[in-house]
């Protein structure tokens, strides 16, 4: 079974091929096709190839620890009750 990283990395490398077939296509005279080839590579690359990756890679993972409001109910109470409190005012 082939897993979700080596379709990607398999995908990349056809992707890095196709943009230096568009190389060779501007080299051979043709640059309208050959610029072509190297746009539409370069979106497959950008806007479908790095989100798959984004996706597989943080699929699995916790991202819980990465939140800056990860504040406990009771931590939040506190700091509430604490606000009101004008007892260190005097």
């Amino acid at each position: 079974m082939i897993n979700a990283t080596k379709i990607l990395g398999i995908l990349l490398l056809a992707t890095l091929a196709v943009i230096g077939v568009g190389f060779y296509v501007i080299h051979s005279g043709d640059s309208l096709e050959g610029n072509k080839i190297i746009g539409f590579a370069t979106a497959f690359l950008f806007l479908i190839l790095m989100p798959a990756f984004i996706f597989v890679r943080y699929r699995k993972k916790d991202l819980s620890k990465f939140n800056f409001h990860n504040k406990s109910e009771q931590e939040k109470k506190e700091e509430e009750e604490d606000w009101d409190d004008k007892s260190r005012w005097n």
